[in-house]
């Protein structure tokens, strides 16, 4: 079964360079540039993992990464700009399952989805 991955990015060039990179590594994508929007989405898409900017238009992307992981317990992949102390530990209160620094390898980040939705198969907790 494919994985479908939701990505939540307000910058419009950077959402469909995700999508396709993500659509080529066999993903099936859906993507919105904001936090309301993906609500939507997560009725109708029922993602495996979800992409979430950091810094949405409507608010604070680690809390919208905390909600999804605690509600959903679904991966999430956080994309950020800042290597500070204080943003990992804001990252791991956040549960995010991996933080890639902008800009970032397109193949690192494939590569890393894998391993994490291996990883949430083998302990069982996915139901795909």
């Amino acid at each position: 079964m494919i994985d479908s991955i939701l990505i939540i990015e307000g910058e419009p060039s950077l959402r469909g360079k995700l999508a396709s990179a993500l659509r080529e590594a066999g993903f099936a994508t859906a993507s919105v540039p904001d936090y309301h929007e993906e609500l939507l989405k997560l009725d109708e898409f029922k993602p495996d993992m979800v992409i979430v900017d950091e810094t949405l238009p409507s608010g604070n992307g680690m809390e919208v990464c905390y909600q999804l992981h605690s509600t959903f317990g679904i991966p999430i992949v956080l994309l950020g700009e800042d290597s500070s102390d204080e943003v990992w530990e804001r990252v791991m209160e956040a549960e995010a399952d991996l933080y890639l620094i902008k800009p970032f390898s397109y193949r690192e980040l494939v590569a890393r989805m894998k391993a994490i939705l291996r990883q949430y198969k083998a302990k069982g907790k996915m139901s795909k």
